[in-house]
Protein backbone atom coordinates (compact mmCIF):
# COMPACT_ATOMS: atom_id res chain seq x y z
CA UNK A 1 0.00 0.00 0.00
CA UNK A 2 0.91 3.56 -0.72
CA UNK A 3 1.08 6.32 1.23
CA UNK A 4 1.55 10.08 0.86
CA UNK A 5 3.96 12.07 3.11
CA UNK A 6 4.87 15.59 3.45
CA UNK A 7 8.30 14.71 4.33
CA UNK A 8 9.33 11.69 1.94
CA UNK A 9 6.83 11.99 -0.36
CA UNK A 10 5.53 8.54 -1.69
CA UNK A 11 6.28 5.89 0.04
CA UNK A 12 5.54 2.11 -0.28
CA UNK A 13 4.53 0.59 3.43
CA UNK A 14 3.13 -3.51 4.09
CA UNK A 15 -0.16 -3.11 6.25
CA UNK A 16 2.08 -5.73 8.94
CA UNK A 17 4.09 -2.43 9.07
CA UNK A 18 1.60 -0.78 10.75
CA UNK A 19 1.36 0.08 14.65
CA UNK A 20 -2.19 0.65 15.96
CA UNK A 21 -2.69 3.24 18.90
CA UNK A 22 -6.44 2.85 19.52
CA UNK A 23 -6.63 6.11 21.46
CA UNK A 24 -3.72 8.25 19.78
CA UNK A 25 -1.36 10.49 21.07
CA UNK A 26 -1.80 12.83 23.40
CA UNK A 27 -3.24 15.95 21.63
CA UNK A 28 -3.97 13.61 18.45
CA UNK A 29 -6.37 11.34 19.18
CA UNK A 30 -7.94 11.33 16.49
CA UNK A 31 -5.18 9.61 14.39
CA UNK A 32 -4.77 6.04 15.18
CA UNK A 33 -1.96 4.34 12.63
CA UNK A 34 1.58 4.82 12.29
CA UNK A 35 4.14 3.60 10.94
CA UNK A 36 8.20 3.37 12.30
CA UNK A 37 10.80 5.02 9.52
CA UNK A 38 14.12 4.18 9.90
CA UNK A 39 17.05 6.59 8.79
CA UNK A 40 19.55 4.66 6.26
CA UNK A 41 22.48 6.24 8.06
CA UNK A 42 22.27 4.63 11.17
CA UNK A 43 20.92 7.39 13.71
CA UNK A 44 18.86 5.83 16.54
CA UNK A 45 16.75 8.60 15.55
CA UNK A 46 13.13 7.16 13.68
CA UNK A 47 9.67 8.97 12.46
CA UNK A 48 6.75 7.75 13.37
CA UNK A 49 4.57 8.30 10.47
CA UNK A 50 0.90 9.04 10.47
CA UNK A 51 -0.56 6.55 7.85
CA UNK A 52 -3.67 8.92 7.77
CA UNK A 53 -2.34 12.04 7.31
CA UNK A 54 0.77 12.36 5.83
CA UNK A 55 1.86 15.73 7.70
CA UNK A 56 1.53 14.08 10.44
CA UNK A 57 4.90 12.61 11.73
CA UNK A 58 6.94 12.34 15.45
CA UNK A 59 10.80 12.09 15.54
CA UNK A 60 11.48 9.40 18.08
CA UNK A 61 13.90 7.34 20.09
CA UNK A 62 14.41 4.22 22.27
CA UNK A 63 15.52 6.07 25.99
CA UNK A 64 18.43 3.07 25.86
CA UNK A 65 20.46 4.64 22.82
CA UNK A 66 20.87 7.62 24.65
CA UNK A 67 20.27 6.95 28.76
CA UNK A 68 22.15 4.54 30.73
CA UNK A 69 19.06 3.50 32.23
CA UNK A 70 15.41 4.31 31.88
CA UNK A 71 13.06 2.56 34.67
CA UNK A 72 9.38 2.62 33.69
CA UNK A 73 6.80 0.63 35.02
CA UNK A 74 3.82 -0.29 32.77
CA UNK A 75 0.95 -1.12 34.83
CA UNK A 76 -1.05 -3.79 34.19
CA UNK A 77 -4.23 -2.02 33.06
CA UNK A 78 -1.74 -0.43 30.25
CA UNK A 79 -0.20 -3.45 29.28
CA UNK A 80 -3.79 -5.22 29.19
CA UNK A 81 -4.46 -2.71 26.46
CA UNK A 82 -2.05 -3.81 24.14
CA UNK A 83 -2.44 -7.01 25.18
CA UNK A 84 1.03 -7.16 26.45
CA UNK A 85 1.97 -10.35 28.22
CA UNK A 86 5.99 -10.56 27.85
CA UNK A 87 7.96 -8.08 28.62
CA UNK A 88 10.37 -8.62 25.70
CA UNK A 89 7.40 -8.05 23.44
CA UNK A 90 7.58 -4.25 24.71
CA UNK A 91 9.14 -1.66 22.97
CA UNK A 92 9.77 1.68 24.53
CA UNK A 93 10.12 4.92 22.06
CA UNK A 94 10.36 8.56 23.53
CA UNK A 95 8.84 11.32 21.25
CA UNK A 96 12.00 13.77 20.53
CA UNK A 97 11.36 17.51 20.29
CA UNK A 98 14.06 19.44 17.83
CA UNK A 99 14.48 23.32 18.22
CA UNK A 100 16.10 25.73 16.33
CA UNK A 101 19.26 24.84 17.88
CA UNK A 102 19.38 21.25 17.69
CA UNK A 103 22.01 20.63 20.65
CA UNK A 104 19.07 21.95 22.69
CA UNK A 105 17.01 18.68 21.49
CA UNK A 106 14.27 16.95 24.34
CA UNK A 107 13.23 13.74 24.84
CA UNK A 108 9.42 13.73 26.78
CA UNK A 109 10.50 10.47 28.96
CA UNK A 110 6.90 10.96 31.48
CA UNK A 111 5.27 10.24 27.84
CA UNK A 112 6.58 7.41 26.43
CA UNK A 113 5.01 4.86 23.60
CA UNK A 114 4.57 1.16 24.17
CA UNK A 115 4.64 -0.82 21.24
CA UNK A 116 3.45 -4.19 21.66
CA UNK A 117 6.18 -6.01 18.95
CA UNK A 118 3.98 -9.19 18.84
CA UNK A 119 0.70 -7.84 18.14
CA UNK A 120 1.51 -3.88 16.81
CA UNK A 121 -0.44 -2.38 19.10
CA UNK A 122 0.88 0.84 21.16
CA UNK A 123 -0.25 3.41 23.38
CA UNK A 124 1.41 6.30 25.11
CA UNK A 125 1.43 5.99 29.07
CA UNK A 126 2.04 8.66 31.38
CA UNK A 127 5.58 8.05 34.06
CA UNK A 128 4.43 8.52 37.69
CA UNK A 129 8.37 8.34 38.40
CA UNK A 130 9.54 12.06 39.20
CA UNK A 131 12.52 11.71 36.88
CA UNK A 132 10.93 11.65 34.03
CA UNK A 133 10.81 15.03 32.54
CA UNK A 134 8.17 16.03 29.49
CA UNK A 135 11.85 18.10 28.09
CA UNK A 136 15.15 15.97 29.20
CA UNK A 137 18.17 17.07 27.05
CA UNK A 138 19.27 13.95 25.34
CA UNK A 139 22.48 15.61 24.85
CA UNK A 140 23.03 15.72 28.78
CA UNK A 141 21.98 12.48 28.77
CA UNK A 142 24.24 11.06 26.45
CA UNK A 143 27.55 12.36 28.10
CA UNK A 144 26.12 11.02 31.78
CA UNK A 145 25.49 7.59 29.71
CA UNK A 146 28.99 7.76 28.50
CA UNK A 147 30.76 8.88 31.80
CA UNK A 148 28.91 5.80 33.33
CA UNK A 149 29.80 3.41 30.60
CA UNK A 150 33.40 4.23 31.53
CA UNK A 151 33.46 3.69 34.90
CA UNK A 152 32.00 0.13 34.28
CA UNK A 153 34.82 -0.30 31.90
CA UNK A 154 37.42 1.53 34.13
CA UNK A 155 36.41 -0.82 36.89
CA UNK A 156 36.32 -3.82 34.34
CA UNK A 157 39.89 -3.26 33.62
CA UNK A 158 40.83 -3.10 36.88
CA UNK A 159 39.90 -6.29 37.75
CA UNK A 160 42.69 -8.97 37.93
CA UNK A 161 42.71 -11.23 35.10
CA UNK A 162 41.78 -15.02 36.20
CA UNK A 163 45.03 -16.75 37.63
CA UNK A 164 46.94 -13.23 38.50
CA UNK A 165 47.23 -12.51 42.16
Amino acid sequence: MKISTSRFGKIEICKDEIITFDEGLLGFGDYHKYIILNADDGSPFRWLQCVDDGGLAFVIIEPLSFMFEYDIEISDSDAGFISLERAEDAVLYVIVSIPANPSDMTANLQGPLVINAANRKGRQIISSNSRHGVKVRILDEMEKRAVKLKEIQDSLDSQPEEGES
